[in-house]
């Protein structure tokens, strides 16, 4: 989509505090006017049984992939313990990419398109050791496209979720969508939809953009009338779908 593609459109962004800064700031290039309204709380998953998993997971690691920023930081938490200097890293995203540098002091491999598919195209290519232990520290009923590639390619590979994502809770004043001038909604997760049923009212005349099949279902099953799916599981795909 060009610059100023979306002049003169508010559009809601529905992610976590942390991550709702990132998508704003696209939006902001494309000309339109973001409006952030975080419908999901991220919770670090620090129980025993987790950590002693993921160590042990861990002790034989060559690879350790990280899809998101908030992985990093729930990893660092949850396994404080220094890491083998063999061990190299990946990263969906440019930003996750940044933590793990900030954080370990080593670059990550980025895949193409900044997706997990992507990722995982290139991780099979530089995955050559069939014998190589990759690790991945995702969320909860996150998506699995890195592991499952890996697995076809007869790659051995570990998950552990090292945090969650749930709904924000409902509270007693809903948001007023029509009274903010919003004109599109952004949904990233079937989370996202309850938690923004949650937190505000929506309009019939707003447009509901969904990333993908699943939070599509689950905004139909709460009432909203999807305006649009994204083709692609990204933010640009969501912006192309509102075209």
């Amino acid at each position: 989509m060009n610059r100023g593609a979306l002049t003169g459109r508010t559009i809601l962004v529905t992610r976590a505090e942390d991550d709702a800064e990132r998508w704003a700031e696209a939006l902001r290039t494309q000309g339109a006017r973001p409006v952030i309204l975080p419908c999901l709380v991220c919770e670090p998953i620090e129980d025993q049984a987790t950590a002693a998993r993921l160590a042990a997971a861990m002790t034989t690691a060559n690879w350790l992939v990280f899809t998101s920023v908030r992985g990093v930081e729930s990893f660092a938490r949850l396994h404080p313990a220094p890491l083998d200097p063999v061990i190299r890293f990946a990263a969906v995203g440019a930003a996750t990419g940044a933590a793990v540098r900030e954080r370990f002091g080593r670059d990550a491999l980025l895949g193409r398109d900044w997706t997990g598919a992507g990722l995982a195209v290139e991780l099979v290519r530089q995955v050559t050791q069939p014998a190589a232990d990759v690790v991945v520290a995702g969320a909860a009923g996150g998506r699995i496209d890195v592991e499952a590639a890996l697995a076809a390619a007869g790659i051995r590979v570990t998950r552990v979720d090292v945090y969650r994502t749930v709904p924000a809770p409902p509270e007693g004043d809903r948001a007023n969508l029509a009274a903010l001038g919003v004109d599109d909604i952004l949904l990233a997760s079937p989370s996202a939809v309850r938690g923004l049923v949650n937190r505000a009212t929506i309009a019939a005349a707003m447009r509901v953009i969904t990333i993908g099949p699943t939070t599509t279902a689950e905004a139909r099953a709460l009432g909203l009338t999807v305006a649009a799916e994204a083709r692609r599981p990204t933010l640009e795909g969501m912006l192309e779908a509102m075209r």
